[in-house]
């Protein structure tokens, strides 16, 4: 979502917890990778009557080329992870003169 000065990449992810996700940069590569395991058992003394696992795992990556990386930023409420990439900013060439040899 481009929000004039900065975009907005936001990214539904229910059932994970904030510790569950890590935000990493390499170069103009913005990687995001979450991992979540679960284990559930209900048991007597002598058996085990129920016992389940889950596990799951999302791995993306984003090109950030144009964007200052020192700058952005991240929030998760309500398993909605949204970061705040804020653009570069275009600097135009200086005036000059040039001297004529």
């Amino acid at each position: 979502l481009d929000e004039g000065e900065h975009y907005v990449l936001r990214a539904d992810m229910p059932g994970f917890t904030k510790e569950d996700i890590h935000i990493d940069l390499e170069g103009d590569r913005l990687n995001l990778t979450a991992e979540h395991k679960e284990e559930a058992k209900e048991e007597d003394k002598e058996n085990y009557l129920r016992r389940e696992r889950r596990y799951d795992a999302l791995s993306r990556s984003f090109d950030i080329e144009g964007i200052d990386a020192g700058r952005i930023s991240a929030s998760y409420d309500n398993g909605v992870l949204e970061l705040s990439l804020p653009k570069l900013e275009e600097k135009k060439p200086e005036a000059r003169k040039i001297e004529i040899k």
